[in-house]
């Protein structure tokens, strides 16, 4: 088993120490800036933003995974390999030879303000299904913030045959944002307790909809108002509705504020998601 890089709390320290410093660098520029700028109102604009952005990305409640990452990657059996890279975590299943399963592939960009870790159990679950699985570690936890991200993964994993995005939440309409640009080189759209606001209805995509009946975060009634802009149920959209499973559940992370409370254990609702996702890829 790869050895853990990057979770422990001496690191995550030196995270947090070393964006405190960056944005000490940047504020003492900007007001060196300030001073010698003739045009005062419009600096003191931009200082007032950036002081406001900042505030905001502090004081705004990120969700940390609810185990023990390393003992996890430790405990898990060796026919699946952990990666873990500066910007996304690989699982690898491979068979009794060593070799790595390349048919099927899974890019995950995980939900608004919860650490990419928390994917961890349930992404594993999927790789135990012979699919190659990558979590995208967001800028600041958010999905928007790189957009992008998931292009590099066909260039690093060539050999891998079939592609598929996914994403909770955000991540789930930031994927869904993503593929509706890049749907040639997808097989299809996996999203979980999330809707895409981009138009993918007539792209030659399968898209696979989840979410929990208990569920109090989703928007439903934008859940169903954007449902046209994926193509009809049964004609390349199938929706699962998980009964007793909530917002939270897809990931390991713990109860997320304004959630309804499941009626079904996390394992038991991540275990449903993905039997549901082999399912639909035909794994099974």
């Amino acid at each position: 088993m790869p050895p853990l890089k990057k979770t422990n709390a001496i690191m995550t320290v030196m995270i947090i120490l070393s964006m405190t410093v960056t944005y000490l660098i940047i504020s003492r520029n900007l007001i060196l800036f300030y001073i010698n700028m003739k045009n005062k109102r419009l600096m003191a604009a931009t200082v007032l933003a950036f002081f406001l952005l900042t505030a905001l990305t502090f004081s705004c409640k990120s969700y940390p995974p609810s185990f023990d990452v390393e003992k996890f990657y430790t405990e898990s059996d060796d026919t699946i390999d952990f990666i873990e890279d500066k910007s996304y975590i690989a699982l690898l299943p491979k068979n009794e030879a060593g070799e790595y399963y390349t048919e099927n592939g899974i890019i995950f960009y995980p939900g608004g303000l919860v650490d990419y870790h928390a994917y961890i159990p349930l992404l594993t679950r999927c790789a135990e299904n012979k699919t190659a699985c990558f979590i995208v570690k967001m800028p600041l936890n958010f999905a928007f913030m790189d957009k992008q991200a998931a292009g590099k993964f066909l260039t690093l994993y060539p050999e891998i045959n079939n592609w598929y995005m996914a994403g909770h939440s955000l991540g789930g309409a930031i994927a869904a944002s993503y593929i509706s640009r890049h749907a040639k080189d997808f097989k299809g759209l996996i999203l979980l307790a999330a809707y895409s606001t981009h138009d993918i209805s007539k792209k030659n995509l399968k898209v696979l909809s989840l979410y929990g009946s208990n569920d109090k975060v989703l928007n439903l009634e934008h859940y169903h108002k954007y449902q046209k802009k994926l193509p009809a149920i049964g004609s390349g959209l199938t929706e699962i509705i998980i009964n007793g499973g909530n917002h939270a559940q897809f990931a390991s992370y713990g109860n997320q504020d304004g959630d309804g409370i499941a009626d079904i254990s996390a394992e038991e609702q991540q275990s449903i998601t993905a039997a549901e996702i082999a399912s639909w890829m035909e794994l099974k």
